[in-house]
């Protein structure tokens, strides 16, 4: 926030909130970039063969460790969030195209 802050010539007199500074920058919040991240990943996941490590630990099928068995629920959590059906996003991940635009609506509702 500071860089841009400096960039955009905001100085900490002008009582700017970061709210706004985002928006006058043009960027989504710093909340919906982490969950466009985890819902990338989860898609690129969701993508690799069966039996590679990643994968595995994402459907908790690794028998040893600290973390329950099952699917993650920060996963789910963030795809309740951005209106993507858990029961079939496993589908909808095997088609790019159709997962990015899942995506981006997601992501544009989670910012309203």
């Amino acid at each position: 926030m500071r860089c841009l802050r400096h960039i955009l010539d905001i100085t900490w007199q002008d009582k700017v909130t970061n709210n706004n500074v985002l928006g006058r920058a043009r960027i989504t919040s710093m909340y919906a970039m982490l969950k466009q991240r985890r819902i990338r990943w989860l898609g690129h996941v969701g993508r690799t063969d069966d039996g590679r490590i990643p994968k595995d630990l994402l459907y908790g099928e690794l028998m040893q460790g600290k973390r329950p068995t099952g699917k993650p629920q920060l996963g789910k959590r963030d795809l309740k969030a951005m209106d993507v059906d858990f029961a079939s996003w496993e589908t909808l991940v095997a088609d790019r195209s159709a997962w990015r635009q899942s995506v981006q609506r997601g992501l544009s509702k989670f910012e309203e």
